[in-house]
């Protein structure tokens, strides 16, 4: 069966990993794959039950994946690496937490962030800081995530359902507070995003290999899927949930017009509207007219991570679509012009990075629609001005998050957490916004971060 596999798929090198022999192959449509041997598949099902079953339902354009021990999805690769590692005690994610805080978050001017939580071993690390020091060193609204949860498939399908709709407010706890549901890459993916009849393929490209095999589109038979679907019903809030591709999200929309005509006691539109039903990274979301009226009548949040956007998905369009592909890569001026309720969003690429400087880099790509000084510039015309940018790193995000009574401005009866930059932000040149710097940031009114460099001149 193994030898079958790599004569299939095409052997590249061999590895060792936790002293099992693993090898790295070639799939169809060129996804990048793992294959186990018999001993290592063999360990895995001990410690995964449910294994084949997981694969099957989540690795695309490859027949029986998972019986053979071939991996093809991210969510699976780093569940896998979870599963096998020695998992941190609750004191340990704590202090990894800090560090990434003190060293990364802060000194870029950032008071709040919204993120999903892998594991229940996060969860409990965090709430554990609550217990002990009755804080966290930055306000953090999660969202629960199923993707790399060791669950068996049966159970996942049911998770959020059976939990009863839970999501909070900054009001009930002012330092953590879960704010919705997550299923990492189960919906649709980033430079593969499910985009269908909104956006053709170029001549000479296979269509198939696009549509079917490289875009990823919510399959409604996978547990993960039907967990969220479930979720929905019961009346949770998507929080963190892919939405990259404008089908995508027009497929979120059918299933919650499903869901509202079953159960329109609970599902009313002030109640769905009110969810702020939300998702994670937009790079592919175009502004084709039949998703843009439905994100505007159901309220739906559209976290667009530009800068992500800006780096990837130009390949994917040059590579895969025709040129008004160009046209589907985050359109934030738009959707704002059109009433979408755009979010700023950081996220891989730009939090987690030793750059202290990372926000106002990720506002200027708004701005000047280029990653970096010396970018390509794409589709000038969606740009906005530094003040838009500003606000949905701000107050649009905080909406998002449940937070807004409490930060997002500087208000009266909000939160004292503030940041101090070295140059007027809203003055100078366009591109210079990236170049702005971080001196101070203050979070309930104590000072997190200040730059030792900077000297104040009193005037």
């Amino acid at each position: 069966m193994l030898t079958k596999s790599i004569k299939q798929c095409g052997m590249y090198t061999w590895i060792t990993f936790f002293g099992l022999l693993l090898a790295s192959v070639s799939a169809s449509a060129s996804h990048r794959a793992i294959l186990f041997n018999e001993q290592a598949f063999d360990k895995v099902l001990e410690m995964w039950p449910d294994f084949v079953e997981s694969v099957n339902n989540q690795a695309r354009g490859v027949e029986q994946h998972g019986e053979r021990g071939l991996i093809t999805q991210s969510p699976l690769r780093a569940h896998l690496g979870q599963l096998l590692r020695e998992q941190p005690t609750p004191e340990q994610y704590a202090e990894g937490f800090r560090l990434l805080v003190n060293e990364s978050y802060i000194r870029g001017g950032m008071t709040t962030f919204g993120s999903r939580l892998n594991t229940s071993q996060q969860i409990t690390a965090y709430h554990t800081m609550m217990r002990k020091e009755g804080r966290l060193p930055i306000r953090f609204a999660y969202s629960l995530d199923l993707a790399r949860q060791a669950i068996p498939t049966a159970a996942a399908a049911g998770f959020y359902e059976y939990n009863g709709s839970r999501w909070d407010t900054i009001e009930m706890n002012p330092w953590v507070w879960l704010h919705g549901m997550s299923a990492e890459g189960d919906w649709d993916a980033p430079n593969r995003g499910c985009l269908q009849d909104d956006l053709p393929v170029k001549a000479g490209v296979d269509r198939r290999e696009v549509k079917e095999i490289l875009e990823i589109c919510p399959d409604f038979n996978a547990p993960t899927v039907q967990a969220l679907m479930r979720g929905v019903r019961a009346g949770w809030r998507f929080a963190g949930v892919h939405g990259v591709g404008s089908h995508a999200i027009r497929l979120f929309v059918q299933k919650l017009e499903e869901h509202m005509a079953a159960n329109p006691k609970q599902l009313t539109l002030d109640y769905v509207r009110s969810s702020r039903h939300g998702f994670a990274h937009g790079t592919m979301t175009g502004a084709v007219p039949d998703v843009v009226a439905a994100m505007i009548k159901y309220n739906l949040h559209l976290p667009i991570n530009l800068r992500r956007a800006l780096s990837i998905e130009p390949d994917n369009c040059r590579q895969n679509y025709v040129e008004a592909c160009i046209n589907f890569i985050g359109p934030v001026k738009t959707l704002l012009d059109a009433g979408v309720k755009v979010v700023g969003e950081g996220g891989e690429g730009s939090m987690g990075t030793s750059n202290p400087q990372v926000y106002f880099d990720v506002m200027g790509t708004y701005v000047n629609r280029r990653v970096g000084a010396d970018g390509e510039i794409f589709a000038p015309g969606e740009a906005v001005d530094r003040v838009i940018a500003l606000k949905l790193f701000t107050y649009r995000s905080a909406e998002f998050l449940y937070g807004e009574n409490k930060v997002g401005s500087l208000e009266v009866g909000k939160f004292a957490d503030f940041i101090v930059a070295d140059k007027p932000f809203l003055s100078g040149p366009d591109s210079g916004v990236r170049d702005n710097k971080v001196l101070m940031t203050v979070i309930a009114g104590e000072e997190r971060f200040y730059n030792d460099g900077y000297q104040p001149v009193e005037r």
